[in-house]
């Protein structure tokens, strides 16, 4: 195509250059013969010439051509046999720089040139083509784009169907990257910052039509356990199943909010970890998010198949109105997240609906967990120490060690308040560490001072089961303080054995055999199977206080503590009953054949300087002959009904 343009262009360019010079030469010679100008004309006879007819110059003259011997000749005018003729080299040579000729190759100069010029700049162009449809070509192979093919194409609309193909790649890849910046990977819901957004929009609108809305915060209870149990994978596998069914549960309920653009639902989000929320657009009936709840509990509840596994878990649900729980999205998502809270601490696997009254527990706890963390930097824990002696001669079998903190303003805050807190913080990872070391330490000192027949308890949490390999753990703080393992025992509730993993029940069975003693704290609450108690790394059951307290009151309680008696001496384990505080309690438990108790009416926790100075200042001998001290029952509460055997 180019080729064939260059040709057509250069004929053009010839035919208007021959018209031209015959043109400029056929009036010029008129012109010179017409005025009989300075030209060297000839006379010639006919009959003395040869006429050319095929000459050359025929092309350009519209005169006879003739020849003589000497030089060819263009006939001017004829008389007879009479011509009047010039020779073509005096054409050539005189009569056309008299002419338009000169004139003519200028004008073809200023055209030839701006063609040339032109020429050279389109060649550069098309080599710079040339270059960025190789450099298109490259991407189009990097994205594995193939345009479609066209006939005849040329280097532009090469260039421009690729651009096109290029740009329609961008834009899919730039509506990929925007999803992928609000979805979460792994269960495909959008994550918490898209969700936000969606909620700012939704209260912004709900403030002007004057609608009521509510959010759903949903945590899985039992979650935690599956990871330790079955691997990440699983647990992974749990999300994916838990975000199906929570878009089952709002496509059932018609809360749907799908983004066209996206493709994504807007009103179910992943907010991270095992914490999933439901958003309800139109609060028509404050019973509407009551009942979505229940309906998420009924979903969650059901089995999880998982290869040739079933799975259980549960769900805690928070609910938070607009407007009368908060006005903007990241308030509201708080106390839902208040109202969650609370349905764990209330048994979880249910819903409760945010109140005031829940925000300023939220408070508390917040300012409890700073005021933790500066009594952890202060040093302002402190250790106290309750004995559990045997019910026959009241000779200490082990100290219980139990965590005070006195605060500064608010004097002496309960364990009951704050154990929870660092527990849900995870701060009872330090706290506890602390609690391990300094009772050991305390314990190396008694134990050193005679008392080798009594141990130290230490209650160990949940958390610290899940997050320390407890073996390690157990005989490094031991061993730094050169405690025998033979004087420590462990406290765990019945709970966290119900809940421990493999791995967890292995460090216990590797620490009985160094010696350590493992008691069930709490026995009796966690509801778990009898069956299994023979087969737990079990050496000492603890029966709840809530038992001790019913069982003069309720028969059917006193029946619970003989079966529980009768249980540990089948299983030789030794029984001890928890809160025992009057001389009627301690008779029943004596009654019932329970081995040791503990409670207010043999002592209540003592500093460790108290125990020291009533055991080995006062018992030096006792404790030298036995190796443990006696704790008998305080004498206002005991002394008319007890009688104290020692020794």
């Amino acid at each position: 195509m180019r080729i064939s343009k260059v040709i057509l262009v250069a004929c053009g360019l010839l035919v208007g250059l021959y018209l031209l010079v015959m043109l400029t030469l056929s009036q010029s010679l008129h012109a010179f013969n017409r005025d009989n100008s300075n030209v060297n004309l000839q006379q010639l006879d006919q009959r003395d010439v040869i006429r050319l007819d095929n000459h050359w110059a025929n092309w350009l003259l519209h005169y006879d051509i003739v020849k003589d011997e000497q030089n060819t000749y263009a006939v001017l005018s004829k008389a007879g046999f009479q011509l009047n003729a010039v020779s073509l080299n005096h054409i050539f040579s005189n009569v056309i720089l008299f002419s338009n000729v000169p004139l003519l190759l200028l004008g073809g100069f200023a055209i030839g040139t701006p063609f040339y010029i032109t020429r050279r700049q389109q060649k550069k162009l098309d080599a710079s083509l040339e270059v960025v449809n190789n450099e298109t070509n490259k991407l189009l192979a990097a994205f594995n784009i193939t345009p479609p093919n066209v006939e005849q194409q040329n280097t532009i609309s090469k260039l421009s169907l690729a651009l096109i193909e290029l740009n329609k790649q961008i834009h899919d890849q730039q509506h990929k990257n925007f999803i992928s910046q609000h979805q979460d990977k792994l269960t495909g819901l959008i994550d918490r910052h898209a969700y936000l957004h969606h909620l700012q929009s939704q209260l912004e609108q709900a403030q002007v039509l004057k609608k009521r809305q509510a959010l759903l915060f949903i945590d899985l209870d039992g979650f935690k356990q599956v990871n330790d149990s079955f691997g990440h994978s699983f647990g992974d596998e749990v999300l994916i199943q838990v975000a199906q069914r929570l878009t089952t549960v709002i496509r059932n309920r018609k809360l749907n909010h799908l983004a066209a653009s996206l493709g994504l639902e807007l009103n179910l989000s992943r907010l991270g970890g095992d914490e999933f929320s439901i958003f309800i657009e139109n609060l028509n009936d404050d019973n509407l998010a009551i009942e979505v709840a229940q309906n998420v509990l009924q979903e969650i509840e059901g089995d999880f198949v998982l290869g040739n596994k079933l799975i259980k878990i549960g769900a805690s649900i928070g609910i938070a109105v607009y407007p009368d729980s908060a006005a903007n999205p990241n308030t509201l998502l708080q106390m839902a997240d208040v109202a969650m809270y609370r349905a764990k601490t209330d048994g979880r696997g249910i819903y409760r609906v945010y109140s005031p009254e829940m925000g300023n527990k939220m408070r508390r706890y917040h300012y409890l967990l700073e005021e933790m963390r500066l009594a952890m930097a202060s040093h302002s824990f402190s250790l106290s120490f309750q004995p559990i002696v045997n019910v026959n001669d009241f000779s200490i079998d082990y100290f219980e060690c139990l965590v005070r903190w006195h605060h500064p303003i608010e004097g002496s805050i309960p364990p009951a308040e704050f154990i929870p807190i660092a527990e849900d913080s995870n701060l009872i990872l330090e706290l506890g560490n602390w609690i391990l070391l300094e009772a050991c330490r305390q314990m190396a000192a008694w134990y050193n001072a005679g008392m080798n027949k009594v141990r130290i308890s230490v209650n160990i949490s949940g958390v610290q089961l899940s997050h320390i390999p407890l073996y390690d753990w157990v005989m490094d703080t031991i061993n730094k303080v050169g405690l025998p393992a033979k004087a420590l025992l462990l406290e765990i509730t019945e709970t966290c054995f119900i809940e421990a993993s493999e791995k967890v029940i292995a460090d216990l069975e590797k620490l009985r055999e160094s010696g350590v003693l493992i008691a069930i704290d709490d026995f009796g609450t966690g509801f778990s199977s009898l069956s299994t108690l023979a087969n737990l790394p079990v050496d000492v059951i603890k029966i709840d206080k809530l038992f001790i307290d019913q069982a003069n009151i309720n028969p059917k309680y006193e029946k619970i503590l003989n079966s529980i008696s009768d249980l540990g001496k089948t299983l030789d384990l030794k029984i001890v009953a928890e809160g025992v505080e009057t001389a009627p309690q301690f008779e029943l438990v004596k009654k019932l054949g329970i081995d040791c108790i503990q409670g207010y009416l043999i002592s209540r926790p003592e500093t460790s300087k108290d125990v020291g100075s009533k055991m080995i200042s006062q018992n030096i001998n006792y404790i030298a002959m036995t190796g443990t001290g006696v704790y008998a029952p305080q004498a206002d509460k005991a002394a008319p009904i007890v009688q104290i055997k020692a020794g």
